[in-house]
């Protein structure tokens, strides 16, 4: 298009580049006219020589306005083309990119894949091996197991899993710190006898943690009441630092590690062997 020569040469534009002459060309549009309503401004008061000079200047915007016009629905149009061959530019790479794509896929399935299939088959014997050890290992331990449980002071053995996929026991702990409690102090039962009653009395506590507010101080608790033979008594709670559990944990087994009697080795190819379970 010869517009898209004066404007950029040689040199094919894209539609961007395009696009930025658009909007030039529509500013100057804008501009002439502008200049075109202005130049006729005051026609009332003007003088001939004056009124000559003003249409002077009104045609001359007049041709700046319609040149702008043409230029800007020569690039619109030169723009809609670009667009379309752009367009077709990137489905051309795109349809290239996947041609390459589908290349690479089919090398990888029919050569690198054959490669690796084989090198599985290796590998998945090997570990066959190991696997057919461990159990004739197992089996030897389940046997001897077996021969000297009547024996005195026999220790069994373990198997492979106990001795080596086990992970480690959680054993029972608890932590003890010294904290404010109140404490409850009651009087306790009297232990009876046939011959006598009442024989005589113990005190038992009761603790409790103490809430600690956000003065630093212990929230006070109520006191509690007592029935004691009969008669109500009001134990009032006193604050002392006592040792008490403040975490504990319970005994958990360690687990295991998934059993390796559940692993499968299928062949790598059709019509191969089957490397784990083996055939009996």
């Amino acid at each position: 298009m010869k517009i898209l020569n004066h404007l950029f040469g040689k040199k094919t534009p894209t539609s961007l580049a395009i696009a930025a002459e658009i909007e030039t060309a529509r500013a100057e549009h804008a501009a002439a006219v502008a200049k075109r309503g202005a130049a006729l401004a005051g026609l009332s008061t003007m003088s001939d020589a004056e009124h000559i000079k003003a249409e002077a200047e009104y045609q001359a915007q007049r041709r700046a306005a319609d040149r702008a016009e043409a230029r800007v629905a020569d690039l619109e149009k030169a723009h809609a083309e670009a667009l379309a061959a752009e367009a077709d530019a990137e489905k051309r790479v795109e349809t290239e990119r996947f041609h390459q794509r589908i290349e690479a896929a089919r090398h990888a399935v029919e050569v690198e894949a054959a490669t690796l299939l084989r090198s599985y088959d290796e590998h998945a014997a090997a570990i066959a091996d190991v696997l057919a050890r461990l159990d004739a290992m197992n089996a030897e331990a389940n046997a001897v197991n077996d021969a000297g449980r009547h024996t005195p002071g026999f220790e069994p053995v373990r198997n492979t899993d106990a001795a080596h996929r086990k992970h480690p026991d959680r054993l029972a702990s608890e932590r003890r710190e010294a904290v404010p409690c109140w404490v409850f102090r009651y009087p306790g039962s009297p232990r009876e006898t046939d011959r006598l009653k009442y024989q005589r009395e113990e005190s038992h506590e009761v603790v409790r943690p103490a809430t600690i507010g956000s003065d630093g101080k212990a929230i006070p608790v109520p006191a509690a009441r007592h029935d004691y033979y009969g008669r109500e008594l009001i134990i009032q709670p006193v604050l002392e630092h006592r040792e008490v559990v403040v975490k504990c944990t319970q005994h958990r087994p360690g687990r295991y590690e998934n059993p390796l009697s559940a692993i499968h080795l299928p062949p790598g190819f059709a019509a191969g062997n089957h490397h784990w379970p083996r055939k009996q």
